[in-house]
């Protein structure tokens, strides 16, 4: 399948949630209502009918009166026979972001230090932490560090550079609606001089993540 047609796959096949995402945004209204400490997030795991496919849901209100409308982060996986992708959906810009085996296997060696986990307990735990990202499209400084960690030939192009809670992820555009995340580096990888290319980044990351979900992220 090309990457366009897995976009259009994913929603469809979200799509026929619909019922179940009712039940769920009910149950978390419920759950924020006995609440006590804010913001509160919960996550809902639910199979496809037809395709059995995994779409992992998550609610989160920032005070007691979120709940009437919640913030809703999706992500679903799916197989290939390179191994398990995962896809973030943004519903209202009707996006897709694809995060391919390797991102995962960089994310399992770099940021968790973790080889026993199974690949789906390490996927559940990138976006356990997942407050979305703040963004710029690539210069040639910053895709020299993506070149410094992933030793590809020059002609393997990134487009872009984001930073999350995770660490500073590395990935591609194709067309308006979908993104490839390649690859993952965390704080700790980079020198002194790469960390003032990034430095701005991450201070919109955390204003960001302040305001849309109540959520500290440390500097």
């Amino acid at each position: 399948m090309t990457l366009t047609e897995i976009h259009h796959e994913l929603f469809k096949d979200f799509c026929t949630l619909k019922n179940k995402l009712i039940y769920c945004k009910k149950d978390f209204q419920r759950k924020v209502l006995k609440a006590s400490h804010y913001p509160l997030t919960y996550s809902y795991e639910c199979y496809t009918k037809v395709k059995k496919n995994l779409f992992n849901i998550r609610f989160t209100a920032i005070k007691r009166s979120g709940r009437k409308n919640p913030s809703v982060a999706v992500y679903g996986l799916y197989n290939r026979p390179e191994g398990i992708y995962a896809a973030t959906l943004s519903l209202e810009e009707h996006r897709t972001t694809i995060y391919p085996p390797h991102f995962f296997k960089r994310y399992r060696e770099r940021i968790e230090n973790d080889f026993v986990s199974s690949n789906k307990d390490i996927i559940k735990r990138y976006f356990a932490t997942d407050w979305g990202y703040a963004f710029s499209i690539i210069n040639k400084e910053i895709e020299a560090v993506y070149h410094s960690f992933e030793n590809k030939s020059t002609d393997d192009k990134v487009g872009f550079v984001c930073v999350t809670s995770a660490g500073y992820c590395f990935g591609e555009a194709h067309g308006d609606n979908i993104f490839i995340m390649k690859t993952i580096v965390s704080e700790d990888m980079l020198f002194d001089s790469q960390k003032e290319v990034f430095s701005n980044l991450r201070k919109d990351f955390i204003k960001v993540s302040k305001e849309l979900y109540g959520i500290n992220i440390p500097n």
